[in-house]
């Protein structure tokens, strides 16, 4: 990647050519997975520069006046940054101007201390949040407001205990994909895939499930990201997320997409797991039929640490299960158990974080 600060900044922990990289994080997660994974494994690279969709940044504050954006460096400190080329490219070639005009508004430049950046893949969509160590009032939104006309993308103030919009809080990011079109919404501050070009061969991953006539859960849902394409698949489908704000954002993406067969709930997965197994009911099911549904696929996306004991045993029970993992480490427990009674029908690797040592895996279990 074509950086000035390449090898100092500490946004890239590796600091490798790309291809060099993604080889040896292939090697490492390959060596750790003998005896598990199919050796064709596949991997799809990423693009190898401007795929981060979204980013947070240190703002620094000049002596003689005004701000520049800053990241960390490999020792702990600050270094400042007028362009990353691992970020959207609407946002990189904007950064130092962006600086620049906060840095001539009192309202908008004092107290500063972070700003941060969410944009659809093609950068015609862009949310920049401003963090504060003050209280921001309608001053900020004044000079808020000239801000997003200058750059025209939409503009939130952060406070301690306040929010203020100038435009939208939100993104939409379009999927074109065998001709169909999965348009996500996607909330400042929620989580949301940050390689769109990955999280684009992660959904085609996904749309390449075999049909079933049955039924399907999936738990850690998210913004629907993996619940649109894979109720595709299923008669019907439950999703599952304990966070308020991005369950929400599913329902939203699951209406704007006429995907009519889901029914989401807001819980956590051992909860489901426990209503599953009738040990607890819940209000929150109230509105839905378990015993009337025929499950036949799970599709799980947990966090770091991988699945609890309860949702472990309740997957593992379906005749498919679908095994997305930020982290080898759980993701090989969690198969030591899972492959006792199923078997890896197929694997993939996503380079969901380049020049970083994280990667992206999926895994598809079938019973034996």
């Amino acid at each position: 990647m074509n950086c000035e600060r390449f090898g100092e900044c500490g946004g890239c922990a590796l600091a490798l050519e790309y291809d060099e990289q993604l080889s040896r994080k292939t090697e490492t997660f390959l060596d750790m997975f003998k005896g598990f994974i199919p050796s064709k494994t596949e991997v799809f690279p990423s693009k190898k520069s401007h795929f981060r969709n979204r980013g947070e940044f240190r703002v620094r504050h000049k002596r003689n006046g005004g701000i520049a954006l800053g990241m960390y460096d490999k020792h702990g400190g600050a270094i400042s940054v007028d362009l990353c080329p691992a970020m959207n490219e609407r946002f990189s070639a904007n950064m130092r101007a962006m600086a620049d005009f906060i840095g001539d508004f009192p309202a908008l430049f004092e107290r500063l201390f972070e700003l941060d950046f969410l944009a659809s893949s093609d950068g015609k969509e862009m949310v920049i949040t401003l963090i504060y160590h003050k209280p921001i009032d309608e001053k900020w939104s004044e000079a808020a407001r000239a801000f997003s006309e200058r750059f025209n993308l939409n503009v939130i103030g952060r406070s301690k205990g306040k929010k203020l919009i100038v435009g939208s809080d939100f993104i939409r990011e379009n999927i074109i994909f065998n001709d169909m079109v999965w348009s996500y919404k996607q909330k400042e501050g929620a989580f949301s895939q940050p390689n769109g070009y990955i999280n684009r061969a992660m959904i085609g991953y996904i749309d390449r499930l075999e049909p079933s006539q049955s039924d399907g859960f999936e738990l850690y849902c998210g913004n629907g990201n993996f619940t649109l394409p894979l109720s595709q698949k299923l008669n019907r489908a439950i999703a599952i997320e304990v966070n308020r704000d991005l369950l929400n954002t599913a329902r939203e993406n699951a209406k704007d997409n006429r995907r009519e067969n889901i029914f989401f709930a807001r819980m956590g997965a051992e909860e489901f797991a426990n209503a599953m197994k009738k040990t607890r009911s819940y209000n929150r099911l109230k509105a839905v039929n378990l015993d009337a549904y025929v499950f036949h696929t799970a599709l799980v996306d947990p966090p770091r640490s991988g699945l609890d004991n309860a949702s472990l045993r309740l997957i593992a029970n379906m005749e498919r299960i679908v095994y997305i993992s930020c982290n080898p480490q759980t993701l090989r427990r969690d198969l030591e158990e899972l492959t006792k009674t199923r078997r890896i029908a197929s694997a993939a690797l996503f380079d969901q974080f380049p020049y970083a040592p994280h990667i992206e895996s999926c895994v598809v279990l079938e019973r034996r």
